[in-house]
């Protein structure tokens, strides 16, 4: 098989390859920072094997994973927030994470839940405070 790339070809294939990796090379740089900022809170989702966690942490960091028996983390989506009043707006290293959770995060702490969403009330994701 002959396979032919003309010149805009290849630059539309490097910018492809620049923009995926550029929201991961921005973690690296927070990572130190954000490995130190402490757990604020926890919210689980629990299933029969793969229960679900999403921790806010200091220095408006958060993660998102998903933990196989309780033991390891076979997915991590870790990323910054903003707030506004009882609402969090999710940022993302990985875009996959919005397509898991959403872009926006409602905290009830009346029923100590967090449901994820993207356009209220198209809910993704519940899970609750433990």
């Amino acid at each position: 098989m002959n396979i032919k790339l003309n010149f805009s070809g290849i630059v539309l294939f490097s910018i492809v390859i620049l923009i995926s990796c550029s929201s991961l090379n921005n973690f690296k740089k927070d990572k130190k920072e954000f490995d130190a900022s402490k757990a604020i809170t926890t919210y689980k989702a629990i299933a029969d094997m793969n229960d679900a966690y999403f921790v806010i942490k200091e220095n408006n960091f958060f993660e998102f994973y998903r933990q196989l028996f309780d033991s390891v983390k076979n997915t991590h989506y870790p990323g910054t927030y903003t707030k506004a009043g009882d609402t969090l707006f999710l940022h993302f290293y990985n875009k996959k994470g919005n397509e898991l959770l959403g872009s926006k995060a409602l905290i009830n702490p009346n029923k100590k839940e967090i449901i994820f969403f993207d356009n209220y009330p198209g809910i993704k994701r519940k899970l609750f405070f433990n």
